[in-house]
């Protein structure tokens, strides 16, 4: 994730968590570069089902704006 200026910790939790859900609830195969053998050499290694049990996982353990003590958002 790349953010310029300062954001706190809660912000950046809650952006994080947004592009989480948004990836488990809205991206499709057609939305992810790089997944045809003309666009990426490793494109069979790409595996948007994977990448959606993980932001579940994720989202399940919740995401915390706390680096220190644990304060999910």
């Amino acid at each position: 994730m790349i953010v310029w200026g300062e954001h706190s910790t809660t912000e950046v939790a809650k952006a994080l968590k947004s592009s989480l859900e948004e990836i488990r609830d809205t991206v499709t195969l057609e939305d992810v570069p790089g997944t045809t053998i003309k666009t990426c050499g490793n494109y069979r290694d790409h595996s948007l089902f994977t990448a959606k049990e993980w932001c579940r996982d994720i989202l399940e353990e919740g995401i915390s704006d706390d680096p220190f003590e644990r304060h999910v958002i």
